[in-house]
């Protein structure tokens, strides 16, 4: 996992903890199965992975979109492989527009 999705994880599920003390590291990890310190390592930006249905646990505890998780994961969901390979066109194009963007 990468430095930005790690910060990213690690910012959202502090803010939750700030509410309710649920969303401590331990029982957030334990929540999607993965040990406390892994779910740290991947916090931290440290060499570490989580397979898709974690990554989509995750994103079920933080309240976040499934999708976009995957893709800052590093993984791509099966619905965005299929609009690929239904309109690679429109995705060159929106992909264009992101990475301008990105450049500004």
């Amino acid at each position: 996992m990468s430095k930005l999705f790690g910060d990213y994880i690690r910012a959202k599920r502090e803010a939750l903890r700030k509410d309710n003390p649920e969303y401590s590291i331990r029982k957030v990890a334990q929540r999607i199965g993965i040990h406390h310190s892994y779910l740290s390592k991947i916090e931290r930006g440290e060499p570490a992975s989580l397979s898709g249905k974690r990554v989509v646990a995750l994103a079920g505890e933080l309240g976040e979109n499934p999708g976009l998780l995957m893709i800052m994961s590093g993984k791509v969901p099966e619905s965005l492989r299929r609009a690929v390979f239904r309109d690679p066109e429109w995705v060159i194009e929106v992909l264009s527009r992101i990475e301008d963007d990105a450049d500004r």
